[in-house]
């Protein structure tokens, strides 16, 4: 590191062309030498510190998943910028979607059980409160009307079974009649009256096959629609039916009663006996259904009228107990589920990787179809964080160094371009090893063309505008720590420690030990202390 200062001249420095006196060594102890002198002037001096340092910013991130899985999908590439939330790859999830399906559907079922087990514990509640309170006006005509009402259901139901009984009856009676006819055999009008059946048959008949003709000859001379004609087509075919009905009918008269007549119309008679029986017995158990309704309900208002009971209560708050445990079941079964299901939307969404940050890909590291591990990385992705410039400046400069003062930073590689830079840190701790403390800064306005890890040039201003008196670097002599300058005093040389600045454009700043009145020799070289000088003459 070297200290620089950068002078703003208001006038030019006086310098006093002195002849030097050749001569002999007696000759000089005798005469006084010519020297040249200048006199120190006051300019504003810009001091400043000179540091290489490196712009850092740089971070690269190893990007993994939190599960493993079989890569299934690879949205980018190397080299590609992404932005923060970008997806960067897919992992296999078709095990996770089951899973999550699965337990949405077991939600769903504990939804409506506990829907359920909340439903019965507000009637086990209700019920509580009816057997706590004892009944109401309200209750017992209600319960009132609800025994009337079963009792009148019952005595319709006894009504019913007494029709259907009596219906089966004349079933029975009819089917009787049957049986007994025709074991005695076919009488005289019924053979006259299945003749007469057939000739009005035959009559009717040949009516439909003239009435057909007609409207077959109309339909023709499309006289007619069709449907018309399709109509006494239809009429025709009746006729003939019933006309073969009523001949076997005739036929079956007068050949008499066959065997397996005989046999079905005794098989009649047994079914319709067998249904008796069955109305028979709904009647009897449909009036013992209106007797238990009528002692059930009068049992029921008698209980109403003598409650609360103290048993009743007891039973109450038992129920009640049940169903609110049974609730807290449902409940925190649900409650599992639900966590259940979180963690697989959460293990769903950790396979879907995204970008953290906005950054480039600068490497991938597996392939589509490839396994990776919780532990293994995906990719590595780099971003640039906020530019920082880092430079080690010397121990003894610390007392100057403040955060918030200006610096002028340059670059070798872009020669001529410059920007300004702030101190934003001053570090807590020296290096031993180095005698250094190390200084951040932070760009004002970073131009495009500087890089992380870029070297860069760093001249951080430390003193501004501060006037000082200044003498050419040649009058001073430094050896170590110590500066020195030769003075005419008296027309003698005379030696005065000084404290100096940094010396720049040939100039050197003086701290201590000079006045703007003061004669400093140029180029002493060969002087003693105390030896006779002249100066040929002094300019400002």
């Amino acid at each position: 590191m070297k200290r620089n200062y950068a002078l703003l001249s208001r006038g030019a420095l006086a310098l006093l062309g002195v002849g030097v006196l050749g001569g002999g060594a007696l000759l000089a102890q005798n005469k006084p030498q010519a020297v040249e002198v200048v006199i120190p002037q006051r300019k504003l001096v810009v001091e400043s510190l000179s540091a290489s340092g490196r712009l850092r910013g740089e971070v690269e991130t190893s990007v993994g998943a939190a599960t493993g899985g079989r890569v299934i999908g690879l949205f980018v590439k190397e080299g590609q910028r992404v932005r923060k939330g970008q997806l960067l790859a897919q992992l296999d999830n078709q095990v996770l979607e089951a899973q999550r399906a699965q337990s949405e559907s077991q939600r769903r079922t504990l939804q409506e059980q506990l829907a359920q087990a909340q439903s019965s514990v507000r009637t086990a509640e209700a019920q509580l409160r009816q057997a706590r309170r004892g009944p109401l006006t309200d209750d017992i005509t209600r319960l009132r009307a609800e025994v009337t009402q079963s009792i009148a259901v019952a005595e319709t139901k006894v009504a019913s079974s007494k029709s259907r009984l009596a219906g089966a009856q004349q079933k029975l009676l009819a089917a009787q009649q049957r049986l007994a006819e025709l074991k005695a055999g076919s009488r005289v009008e019924e053979l006259e009256q299945a003749e007469a059946q057939v000739r009005q048959s035959e009559a009717n008949l040949t009516q439909a096959k003239r009435d057909s003709e007609r409207q077959s000859e109309l339909l023709a001379a499309r006289a007619i629609p069709r449907n018309q004609a399709e109509l006494a087509q239809t009429q025709l075919a009746v006729a003939e039916q019933t006309l073969e009905s009523h001949r076997a009918r005739l036929r079956q008269l007068k050949s008499g009663t066959r065997p397996e007549q005989l046999r079905q119309s005794e098989a009649d008679v047994a079914a319709a006996e067998a249904d008796v029986r069955a109305a028979s017995a709904e009647v009897v158990s449909a009036q013992a259904s209106r007797t238990g309704a009528t002692q059930s309900g009068q049992a029921q208002i008698r209980s109403l009228l003598a409650s609360p009971r103290p048993e009743d209560v007891a039973v109450a708050e038992a129920r009640l107990d049940e169903a609110q445990r049974a609730e807290a079941t449902a409940r925190q079964r649900l409650d599992e589920s639900q966590q259940g299901i979180l963690l697989s939307e959460k293990r769903l969404q950790e396979s879907r990787l995204l970008a953290p940050f906005e950054g480039t890909v600068t490497q991938i590291l597996t392939e589509e179809g490839g396994i990776i591990s919780p532990t293994s990385a995906l990719l590595k992705l780099t971003r640039i964080q906020k530019p920082e410039i880092k430079i080690d400046v010397d121990e003894v400069n610390l007392g100057r160094l403040k955060v918030g003062q200006e610096a002028e930073v340059t670059s070798d590689a872009f020669p001529g371009q410059r920007f300004t830079a702030r101190v934003s840190e001053v570090g807590t701790q020296v290096d031993t090893d180095r005698g250094t403390i190390e200084v951040r800064l932070t760009p004002v306005a970073p131009p495009a063309w500087i890089r992380p890890g870029q070297t860069l040039s760093v001249n951080l201003i430390v003193e501004a505008g501060k006037e000082q008196l200044v003498v050419p670097v040649a009058a001073v002599t430094t050896l170590g720590d110590s500066s020195t300058v030769l003075v005419i005093e008296q027309g003698k040389v005379v030696k005065r420690t000084v404290k100096v600045g940094a010396a720049s454009a040939q100039l050197l700043p003086i701290r201590e030990g000079l006045s703007e009145s003061d004669q400093v020799i140029l180029g002493g070289v060969g002087l003693k202390e105390g030896q006779n000088v002249i100066a040929r003459g002094k300019s400002h």
